[in-house]
């Protein structure tokens, strides 16, 4: 009887583990797909969050990002589909919205390299919005966008669910491996941000250097 009844018992927590894991892994992936869907939603942390969290518990980190690769593309794509269609709607609210001109940036550099951009877009906190607002706009083809966005967030799902897994080994307890994960990967976006923005910054200037070392030049001549 004793050997039966912890033989049930170890069942009962064997499933109610299973249905717990389920249940984790079903709510990460409408986060991610809903997040992916709506611009401005910080689904990278979410993820090194939920990758941190895996490490103490039955969750497990490949399904995690597995669930992220695939839930991030699809929710992209709903995003795409909503830009494209909603095309009549969407440009005269961009034409009163500071957000607009983020998206006009982001036109010119996908007429360079469309593949480019939607990477970046994808790796570069708040850049993933005015891509895939760009792209939507000017009718871009979703298989295409598909195919490039799946390399996207491949890189993207591996780069935050790494940095959780990471969060997770340097502390024992699930909450604060948690936080450890989310605030690393918050520095990591705003490293990202201002590199972008120094690298922005360096190619404003270096035209205006070389008119002001021009204009020099001419000056000695002229004085000479």
């Amino acid at each position: 009887m004793t050997s039966q009844y912890r033989k049930g018992e170890g069942l009962e927590r064997s499933t109610l583990g299973a249905v717990s894991q389920l249940k984790g892994h079903v709510i990460l992936a409408l986060s991610v797909l809903i997040g992916s869907a709506i611009p401005f939603v910080p689904t990278g942390e979410m993820v090194s969050g939920a990758a941190a969290f895996a490490s103490h518990s039955r969750l497990n980190v490949l399904y995690i990002f597995l669930i992220t690769w695939i839930c991030s593309t699809l929710g992209d794509t709903v995003m795409l589909a909503e830009a494209r269609f909603g095309a009549q709607w969407l440009r005269p609210w961009l034409a009163r919205r500071k957000f607009g001109r983020q998206v006009t940036q982001a036109q010119e550099g996908l007429s360079r390299n469309a593949f480019n951009a939607i990477l970046t877009g994808r790796l570069v906190p708040g850049g993933r919005a005015p891509v895939i607002v760009a792209l939507g706009l000017s009718g871009y083809s979703f298989r295409r966008f598909m195919l490039y966005d799946l390399v996207a967030c491949g890189i993207w799902a591996g780069i935050y669910s790494s940095i959780g897994s990471i969060g997770g080994r340097v502390t024992h307890h699930p909450v604060w491996a948690m936080v450890v994960a989310v605030a690393f990967a918050v520095s990591m976006g705003a490293l990202v941000q201002q590199i972008r923005r120094f690298l922005h910054w360096r190619r404003a200037r270096g035209p205006e250097t070389k008119d002001a070392a021009a204009d020099e030049d001419r000056q000695k001549t002229d004085l000479a």
